[in-house]
């Protein structure tokens, strides 16, 4: 593997799961940066790298090959215009940003400058996601009617290392809410069934939980094909749930996420046949072959599979549904 120069924005826990993960795989130099100077400090501590306080003082220290954008939502087209301007490929958590505002100034920027930006949509590589899209482009259950996803958890407990009223979560500027930061069933959903025709959605705030975002999502989306998605989004369950049911008219898949199988069952032999992850399977996997991935898109030997464009479309649906829910209607996305 090339060796390479690599800037982390910002250590919070998911900064610290890419930190490690690069560690691991022996990329190169590793370099942190955060306002925050707890968490530089606990960085530093932990992995005795080198950090920043500030993104224009870790930029003018030395030249980046690659920078994985950490930082809340509200601030990621920002920060990855900076570093494009610097010539440095960009990996952006999801979701891309809190609006629409700026995103083509950054897919211009970044087909200008020739440089690799994958948005970071981790379920995309998750081994039974990646199962299940084959199952059903081979249309193991004939087409597809309707899918049910829900993923729900209590806010509090995302990241119990943190006062959740201080994370980006907890606040609308920030580009918090339960649906930026549960849009994986968004992007997975669409991947799964097809393009976003039109949405509806209800997004309220119903706990008291101190946060000025919604906590709770009912999402409807039509798709292409004519097939019909539901999504449920919330920070309310005390009990972290994840789940999606695919009904086709030959029969239906149920992915537990929780329990790492799914389950398919068809019309003609009226039972149930389950696919198992793995009891040992590990849930980072999913990040590292994330993290190969885009490196290997920098090295020129893949291509993106959620590139700006890709990350853009999400973006666009995201805000028809909070646009449905506040106009109470169906939006054409």
């Amino acid at each position: 593997m090339m060796k390479l120069n690599i800037l982390v924005l910002g250590c919070g826990s998911i900064g610290k799961r890419h930190i490690r993960n690069l560690i691991s795989m022996k990329v190169g130099g590793i370099t942190v940066c955060d306002p925050d100077s707890g968490k530089l400090d606990y960085v530093k501590k932990e992995f005795s790298i080198e950090v920043f306080s500030g993104i224009e003082e870790a930029l003018n220290s030395k030249t980046y090959d690659a920078a994985f954008v950490c930082t809340p939502p509200a601030t990621h087209v920002a920060n990855a215009l900076l570093l494009l301007e610097k010539g440095v490929n960009c990996f952006i958590e999801k979701p891309l940003s809190h609006d629409i505002g700026g995103i083509d100034d950054l897919i211009e920027k970044a087909s200008n400058m020739r440089k690799v930006v994958l948005v970071g949509y981790t379920l995309r590589f998750s081994p039974i996601l990646i199962k299940i899209k084959k199952m059903l482009d081979e249309r193991a259950i004939g087409n597809i009617l309707s899918l049910k996803a829900s993923v729900g958890y209590y806010l509090p407990y995302w990241r119990p290392s943190e006062d959740y009223r201080k994370g980006y979560g907890a606040k609308k500027d920030m580009g918090g809410g339960i649906v930026l930061d549960a849009s994986h069933e968004i992007d997975y959903v669409r991947h799964l069934v097809g393009e976003v025709e039109e949405v509806f959605a209800v997004c309220r705030k119903l706990s008291k939980l101190e946060i000025d975002t919604e906590d709770y999502a009912e999402i409807t989306m039509r798709h292409s094909n004519g097939a019909y998605s539901q999504i449920h989004l919330d920070y309310l369950q005390s009990n972290y749930r994840r789940s999606c049911e695919i009904i086709g008219d030959k029969g239906m898949l149920i992915w537990d996420i929780n329990e790492r199988n799914f389950r398919k069952y068809s019309l003609n032999d009226k039972e149930y046949h389950t696919f198992y992850e793995g009891l040992n399977a590990d849930v980072n996997e999913m990040y590292m072959q994330e993290t190969k991935h885009f490196l290997q898109c920098i090295a020129g030997n893949e291509k993106p599979i959620i590139d700006l464009v890709e990350g853009r479309r999400i973006q666009e649906i995201i805000m028809k549904i909070k646009e449905s829910s506040d106009k109470k209607c169906f939006l054409s996305v």
